[in-house]
């Protein structure tokens, strides 16, 4: 996808209803998508049976239009007719770039999106220098954790969060430092 064209796609519903949807490339988030990024969230929690608290479970999606440029990094979002389908950030660390707030709707996984939006975040660390890339995941999101595995990130740790629903998460992390010939 080029920066600021959209690209526009066909998909198919059934047989024979095709439905067109226009996605932009990612872009950085704004004040005015905060509620539409908690909607969205909110969807991909019910997936799994659970129901967002943003105070406690997603406290940085209330600020996300600030906090993570505060590192340094960026916070970003895929908007699909008006809508905000996906989401990702980079939180820059003084070691390490982390990987935050990766949801990508039901309706776009399998399609580079989320591969995108990670690969963004890559970028936006090694650039900084940081010479290596973390991120914790909830055990119960397997599409992501393939996704990371498929980068090159592999798996460190496992932690239990004090969250409304107790989360246990699995930690991956990316060596971005460039081998040397």
């Amino acid at each position: 996808m080029q920066s600021g064209q959209p690209e526009i796609e066909t998909r198919l519903i059934s047989s024979r209803v095709f439905e067109r949807i226009t996605m932009n490339s990612p872009r950085p988030v704004r004040t005015q998508d905060l509620a539409n990024i908690i909607a969205m969230v909110s969807e991909v929690f019910a997936e799994y049976g659970l129901v967002l608290d943003a105070a406690i479970d997603e406290p940085r999606l209330l600020e996300a239009d600030t906090y993570f440029r505060g590192s340094g990094g960026e916070f970003w979002v895929v908007e699909i007719d008006g809508a905000i389908r996906a989401t990702g950030a980079v939180y820059l660390h003084p070691g390490a770039g982390e990987l935050k707030s990766l949801y990508v709707h039901p309706t776009l996984r399998r399609r580079g999106v989320g591969r995108q939006l990670t690969q963004m975040a890559i970028d936006r660390a090694r650039a900084a220098g940081k010479p290596r890339m973390i991120l914790w995941t909830d055990t119960r999101f397997r599409d992501a954790h393939r996704l990371y595995r498929n980068m090159g990130f592999r798996e460190f740790g496992l932690r239990v969060l004090d969250d409304s629903h107790d989360s246990t998460e699995f930690g991956f992390e990316m060596n971005l430092e460039r081998e040397s010939a």
